[in-house]
């Protein structure tokens, strides 16, 4: 497949300029544009969260991204942590991803210089990647906030996984709720400072995001339902009846926190439910 390597310089007036980006208060009057801005009737669903994740976000991100890549287009920021995660699952699956830089996306603007392959295997996979700036402009600190409008401007729902107070991701999420689109956020333990962000969100009316299908329609028949060991022994253990986290360990032997991100993982595939009280079954 030929990997578009042309900047296209988009203006605002110009048809292929995205209408959602169009309709925002304050939207860059030119993009530059590599790669393929033609998504159809595909939604635009922005990743984003910490630079620095936590296994767990890093298991959601992955998880999440993969589940929904081939229902939308994902929208993220190509940075480290959870922006790079966000992608990178959209290629693994195939799928068509879009990254906005803080930067130039000529090759070696590119911003973080370790992510220039993946930039590459984005346009491989019929993605793109978008500025408001020019070939060669590096990446200085104050393009970061603005190039975060970008995301949310593009985007039909923004979903946070972490983030902690004062983050790039906050950032997102509020100028989603400014341009009126859907703020999203997966839920996280309260003593993990990045797990502030997107809690706060929920406490402020975010909806929680506990399966895929939180965030898009996923036909149950293309579930991906392959587990590592240690989901395996989780659902076996859940298969007999519902079971406590303290239960579950204690039967198994895992360490509690690892079961907790086990748990989610596997409620937000469909794989497992939370049946209240504490306690975690099988879907029948």
């Amino acid at each position: 497949m030929e990997v578009a390597t042309e900047i296209r310089e988009i203006k605002i007036t110009d048809a292929q300029y995205p209408q959602l980006l169009r309709e925002i208060a304050d939207p860059p009057q030119v993009l530059y544009v590599r790669g393929n801005l033609d998504w159809g009737e595909a939604e635009t669903i922005a990743i984003v969260g910490a630079r620095k994740p936590t296994p767990y976000g890093i298991q959601i991100t992955t998880q999440l991204g993969e589940a929904i890549a081939n229902y939308c287009v994902i929208v993220s920021g190509l940075a480290y942590g959870i922006d790079s995660l966000a992608h990178q699952a959209a290629v693994r699956k195939g799928a068509k991803t879009v990254a906005v830089l803080g930067s130039g996306i000529d090759d070696m603007s590119i911003y973080p210089p370790t992510n220039r392959e993946l930039a590459w295997e984005i346009l491989r996979n019929g993605g793109a990647l978008i500025s408001e700036y020019p070939a060669g402009t590096p990446p200085l600190p104050h393009q970061f906030p603005q190039r975060n409008r970008i995301i949310a401007g593009l985007s039909c729902k923004v979903v946070v996984v972490e983030g902690g107070e004062g983050s790039g991701a906050l950032i997102t999420a509020k100028l989603a709720l400014d341009y009126n689109r859907e703020v999203l956020a997966v839920p996280g333990m309260v003593t993990n400072p990045n797990a502030f962000g997107p809690n706060h969100l929920i406490a402020e009316g975010a909806k929680p995001v506990l399966t895929p299908g939180d965030v898009i329609e996923i036909r149950p028949e293309e579930r991906n339902d392959i587990l590592t060991e240690p989901e395996q022994i989780v659902y076996n253990t859940c298969v007999s009846g519902a079971k406590t986290v303290d239960e579950i360990a204690r039967l198994t032997n895992l360490p509690a926190a690892e079961i907790n991100t086990i748990v989610t993982l596997l409620e937000m595939r469909g794989i497992i439910m939370n049946l209240g009280a504490g306690s975690f079954g099988v879907k029948k």
